[in-house]
């Protein structure tokens, strides 16, 4: 049974912004209040929509556009669940089983202004795509190839949807349930190899910086980057453990930016090397909260039991100093994908 009916409202810390993620350990989406320092961090509710709900993979805080007020888009990968949710009611506005298994791999989901609902697939016969599902009975109106697709984002500014997968960052123009012709941005290829090699560093999110309407978040697993939308001029790459993105290589210096406060706090890679001999952290997903500056930033640590791209706590960064906060509610029993501020607005 859909969790609306026993779903009751979440009250929202006017101190700041309240933040939601995925948990495989809870099978849910959690709910916390806005971090305070020196306050334990404890979901507000654990909420499971449907039965088969294997934990998630996404989960964003939308303008409800038809339908209203504001909405949570949410994706799960075990189920192959995709939805829309009032929020903070939690009542169902739309669902489609997008498909599981080695078929698909749903990673990504976005509510479009119109109702329609993308999705990232990283599977599939293309390698993954991107799939635009219809507000009324969740047909596909627009299926792109994609390989390793991960994450989508609506830019209002542009009328577009960004994609990110294995080697690129994608703009598709969109309109009424149509994607227009994809303009590619490579992304910088991995630091753990030879540049000549060209081994991708394979896309995980892409975020709006909010309060800087030209940048958004790229995260790969090679690292942590800003990406510029019209890179109307150079920007600086500061020295980070990861060497990433390499300067004067596929755009870094004028497309992929690393100017940001905390660049090399947020990109200071694992304690010991990987097998391959870099430092990077096989980062998942990040975003910044406008009202405090603060960046929240989840990275593999997985706790015993649980998939390897999950972690037991999510990484709180503030400015000025940048030292990383760990938030968890407990270790042996969180395991999160992501976790994301509830702000209720694409940029």
């Amino acid at each position: 049974m859909d969790g609306p009916a026993s779903a009751s409202p979440i009250d929202e810390d006017a101190t700041g912004t309240p933040i939601a993620a995925v948990n495989e350990a809870t099978r849910s989406i959690e709910f916390y209040p806005s971090p305070k320092p020196g306050r334990t961090w404890k979901p507000t509710k654990r909420w499971r929509p449907i039965s088969s709900w294997g934990g998630g993979v996404d989960v964003k805080l939308r303008p409800g556009g038809p339908y209203g007020g504001r909405v949570l888009a949410i994706a799960d990968d075990a189920s192959g669940y995709v939805a829309v949710y009032t929020y903070p009611g939690l009542k169902r506005k739309w669902s489609a089983h997008a498909g599981r298994g080695r078929s698909a791999n749903v990673h990504g989901v976005e509510f479009l202004p119109d109702g329609n609902v993308a999705i990232a697939d990283a599977a599939g016969e293309d390698g993954g795509s991107i799939r635009i599902l219809s507000r009324r009975g969740a047909k596909v109106l627009t299926r792109r190839a994609f390989p390793g697709a991960h994450e989508v984002l609506y830019d209002p500014s542009l009328r577009a949807l960004w994609a990110i997968g294995n080697d690129r960052l994608t703009k598709y123009p969109y309109r009424s349930g149509d994607l227009g012709s994809p303009v590619d941005y490579k992304l910088p290829r991995s630091s753990a190899h030879a540049a000549s090699k060209n081994v991708p560093s394979f896309g995980h999110d892409v975020q709006p910086v909010y309060g800087h309407r030209d940048r958004l978040w790229i995260v790969t697993s090679g690292g942590v980057t800003q990406f510029s939308k019209n890179a109307s001029r150079r920007c600086r790459l500061v020295p980070t453990e990861v060497n990433w993105p390499r300067p004067h290589l596929d755009g870094a210096g004028r497309r992929y930016c690393n100017d940001f406060p905390g660049a090399a706090t947020l990109n200071a890679g694992n304690p010991t090397p990987d097998h391959t001999g870099s430092y990077r952290r096989f980062p998942k997903s990040i975003g910044n909260d406008p009202a405090t500056g603060r960046v929240l930033l989840t990275f593999p640590a997985p706790a015993p039991g649980y998939h390897s791209w999950t972690t037991p706590y999510a990484g709180l960064y503030t400015p000025p100093g940048w030292h990383p906060v760990e938030l968890t509610p407990n270790r042996t029993k969180t395991a999160y994908y992501r976790a994301r501020w509830l702000i209720p607005a694409y940029q």
